[in-house]
């Protein structure tokens, strides 16, 4: 049995992401040259604070949006769209070391796998009950895995098609047994599947359940107003101990990252989510007086081209010629100069520069003769195609307009006035010829297994595109143990994709959490959630 013990110490995902995006291209930049300071993952800025935890306090974290609903089964929450809320009242069965780069129990005692993991058994605590008085047990557990597998909301689509069954061994032991080889599966259970709820609380209250939730995590509600603020209170009863923090408080500010700076700098909240790059770059300057933790994601900023869906099956991107054709055509240095001000992080492989997967394989590069030659091999097409957009990014979808009409195409851009209205053409519809969109991905692997299976690993998917080597290969990638055989998996994809180029990414994205220096112990895990469990405020 491969054992790992607890360490010392959706759609909305998708409308996260865009939303990050488009922060990240709107701010004014704060300079006009290219800020040199190199940005990688991981913290920066912890100190040590002198003395022992302090007791009380409030801390207040501000969002550019709050927690939709606290019911797990029909939420994919994530750092940016309620998984800190959900977290702190919740838990998780799992976590995402980032320090280690490992996944671990947290509410869960103990997981353990098989030799080809492709069976898991979860172990819980003695004696953890949820702040209604009712037991934290196996049958709470199966619960709320059967009520999220029937719900066709949230996880249920990942959770059915990987997992055959889960079984109670005992009262507080669970067996779940998968469709396939998953060596990093506890990754599922670090998320909305692993937030366990009341069973009786869920029956009790019915559909207001989501607005009254009830878990065994480090917090419980105290009162919340939709839209505005969400205050949890500390659980005395919390089975790691009571925390530190009396109150923790999550603020919604919506106008953008510049206004969560000036609400951090004026000290109406202490800590925040960032996803401008001149003001990450600001605040990872040694001088900020500042701590945090930086996430640099693969595919952040993507030119995604539609292969052939449904809609569109005579859409220029079906012919190899045009998908060649625009990935020449692009120049990301030039975007970023002319969209960014030198602040973005250019770059046209699916793994960034800094990324563990990163690899030798080739990627696209700017080539405007050979853009042209392939436009000229693309026999029977006028040069005409439609280029849809956030409009918030309207000077990187000039830039990117005229780098596609310099090499011969007839570009129809087309600005999209709303994240729901462009993941409507996108996602759903899947109406578009052109489309610029955020598909930030990191480089922990069970968040990247999940997100690259569902957005080009599949059939049917966004870009109407599919690859029968990429598919194996995101598959043996999953079912690896060992880093340097994912790695292998990482480089075969990539040698796919400039091979037969799906889509054409042009910017690297960063999104950090930050927070005041006189507040620690805030830990970061899967998805950029945190754990604020230990969190203390120094005097």
């Amino acid at each position: 049995m491969r054992k790992i013990r607890r360490l010392p110490i959706g759609v909305t995902a998708t409308v996260a992401a865009l939303v990050m995006m488009g922060c990240s291209n709107t701010s004014a930049p704060t300079s006009s040259k290219a800020d040199p300071l190199k940005v990688t993952n991981g913290s920066f800025g912890i100190t040590e604070a002198s003395g022992n935890p302090v007791s009380g306090g409030s801390l207040t974290f501000g969002y550019g949006g709050g927690i939709a609903s606290f019911d797990p089964v029909s939420q994919q929450y994530s750092g940016t769209s309620g998984g800190d809320e959900a977290r702190a009242v919740y838990g998780t069965l799992t976590e995402y070391d980032t320090k280690a780069g490992k996944y671990a129990p947290s509410m869960a005692d103990s997981i353990s796998a098989n030799d080809d993991f492709t069976e898991w058994t979860v172990v819980l605590r003695d004696g953890v009950e949820f702040t209604d008085g009712t037991p934290y047990d196996a049958d709470a557990v199966l619960f709320n895995f059967d009520r999220m597998a029937k719900s066709g909301a949230g996880f249920s689509g990942l959770w059915t098609s990987v997992v055959k069954k889960a079984v109670a061994k005992d009262a507080k032991t669970v067996v779940i047994t998968l469709k396939q080889k998953w060596a990093d599966f506890p990754y599922l259970l670090s998320q909305a599947p692993g937030m366990i709820a009341s069973p009786k609380a869920v029956k009790d209250e019915g559909e207001s359940y989501q607005r009254e939730p009830v878990g065994a995590g480090p917090f419980m509600l105290d009162k919340w107003t939709p839209g505005q603020n969400l205050v949890l209170k500390a659980n005395p009863d919390y089975w790691d101990g009571k925390p530190y923090l009396d109150s923790l408080t999550f603020q919604t500010i919506t106008t953008g990252d510049q206004a969560l700076k000036d609400a951090l700098q004026a000290g109406g909240i202490q800590g925040s989510l960032i996803g401008t790059p001149t003001i990450v770059k600001d605040y990872i300057q040694p001088s900020s007086g500042y701590s945090g933790y930086v996430r640099m994601t693969n595919t952040g900023s993507m030119l995604l081209i539609n292969n052939g869906t449904p809609s569109r099956p005579d859409t220029p991107g079906k012919d190899i010629n045009v998908r060649e054709a625009i990935a020449s055509a692009i120049n990301p240095d030039v975007i970023n100069q002319r969209a960014f001000d030198g602040n973005a992080f250019p770059g046209t492989g699916i793994f960034s520069a800094e990324s563990q997967w990163a690899n030798d394989k080739p990627t696209f590069t700017y080539d405007a003769e050979a853009a042209k030659k392939h436009l000229a091999d693309a026999k029977g097409f006028d040069g005409k195609i439609e280029l849809i957009y956030p409009s918030a990014q309207a000077e990187a979808a000039l830039t990117i307009e005229a780098q596609l009409e310099a090499v011969g195409f007839k570009v129809d851009a087309k600005p999209v006035q709303s994240i729901t209205d462009l993941i409507n053409a996108v996602l759903i519809k899947r109406d578009y010829d052109l489309a610029m969109y955020g598909w930030p991905v990191p480089d922990e692997p069970g968040e990247l297994y999940t997100s690259y299976l569902e957005r080009f690993g599949r059939k049917d998917n966004q870009l109407g595109y599919y690859n029968e080597t990429i598919a194996k290969a995101l598959s043996d990638f999953a079912a690896a143990d060992d880093t340097a055989e994912k790695a292998a998996q990482m480089a075969t994809i990539q040698a796919q994709w400039a091979e037969t180029v799906p889509a054409v990414p042009y910017n690297t994205t960063a999104q950090m959490v930050v927070w005041n220096k006189n507040v620690h112990d805030i830990e970061v895990s899967s998805r950029l959630t945190l754990d604020f469990s230990k969190a203390w405020i120094s005097k």
